[in-house]
């Protein structure tokens, strides 16, 4: 067998998929680093488009066969004696690898060692009265924890990635948390910001009794089997969810919640438009012929089907952006 372009995986988020794998595997990291080394060094070479072995990268095959059905590698070759691959999505593999470093890093580090950047939410197009909340919040003296919820595709996650730039902040994915595996995160890592996305899945007892005392009083104590310990932290709580419902009551008052309606046309079109100019180097004119054909022909307002559209792009034309437009409304 030939390539394979694995299309039942074809919407999987590359990016959250690999940080809710290191939360869950955090040793997997030199692994993925392996990868992305060969990726970047190999372009242009013989054997770059058909893909790399397992002793290429010196892993496991069993280990690099698991992450494909999570989006971050590909089955790029398969016969009866040689099997290849190549990532998925290498931009969003070495954000989430980049993103999930800082976030250990800055965890660490003292908090008069960074300064909170002056240019947080840069890549966010409107919702400026969320913005000033959330600068509120993060220059308030006491904590002020703040929920954004609502319609997929919003920025939301866009705000939540930028949050992880605060000074020792950590990124968790409620979906990749082991049973009270926040408490091993406060105790040792101690984040002044705690920023949660998908915090609708987080749903055993244990990781909300734990989040539930630290946003409400600040001390976490954990007391069963052989475990005695406690701590004190003041720590801003940041989270997503897509819906509120599943949300303990207790948990949700702690939050100021603020919701987020899907996009207009016209926000759609402006966000696109930032997004691929300033993030994928899409000229402007181009920029705003994709955020036109995806919105109107798609039907989307999603930003992420724009870039999408512009990264599956040989050439920067209009031609281009029919061609892959056409393909992809045909298929739907």
């Amino acid at each position: 067998m030939g390539y394979e372009a694995h299309p039942r995986y074809s919407n999987i988020d590359t990016y959250k998929n690999t940080l809710q794998l290191l939360e869950q595997e955090p040793e997997i990291i030199d692994l993925l680093k392996r990868i992305i080394q060969w990726e970047e060094e190999m372009v242009g070479s013989p054997s770059y488009d058909i893909g790399f072995r397992s002793e290429d990268v010196f892993a496991d095959p069993r280990k690099l066969a698991k992450l494909v059905p999570r989006g971050i590698l590909r089955l790029s070759y398969k016969s009866s004696n040689d099997t290849r691959y190549r990532a998925y999505n290498l931009e969003e593999l070495k954000r989430a690898v980049e993103d999930w470093e800082r976030g250990r890093a800055l965890a660490k580090a003292p908090e008069e060692a960074e300064e909170i950047p002056d240019d947080l939410f840069k890549y966010v197009i409107g919702h400026d009265d969320v913005k000033d909340i959330l600068w509120r919040s993060i220059k308030s003296e006491k904590p002020v924890h703040v929920l954004l919820f609502g319609a997929p595709a919003s920025a939301k996650s866009l705000i939540l990635e930028d949050l992880i730039r605060l000074p020792r902040s950590r990124l968790v994915l409620g979906s990749g948390l082991s049973k009270a595996g926040l408490y091993d995160i406060i105790f040792e890592e101690q984040p002044r910001y705690l920023i949660i996305d998908e915090l609708d899945k987080i749903d055993d007892t244990d990781n909300l009794a734990c989040l539930l005392s630290l946003m409400e009083r600040g001390v976490v104590v954990e007391a069963k089997h052989r475990k005695h310990r406690s701590i004190r932290l003041s720590c801003t709580v940041y989270a997503g969810a897509n819906k509120i419902d599943r949300i303990p009551p207790e948990l949700l008052s702690r939050f100021v919640t603020l919701n987020f309606m899907p996009y207009t046309a016209e926000e759609y079109i402006d966000v696109v438009v930032h997004v691929l100019v300033e993030r994928e180097k899409v000229p402007q004119q181009l920029a705003l012929y994709i955020a036109h054909k995806t919105c109107l022909e798609l039907g989307t307002r999603d930003p992420r089907d724009a870039v999408k559209v512009s990264r599956l792009m040989k050439e920067h034309t209009k031609d281009e952006v029919d061609r892959i437009i056409g393909i992809l409304k045909s298929r739907r």
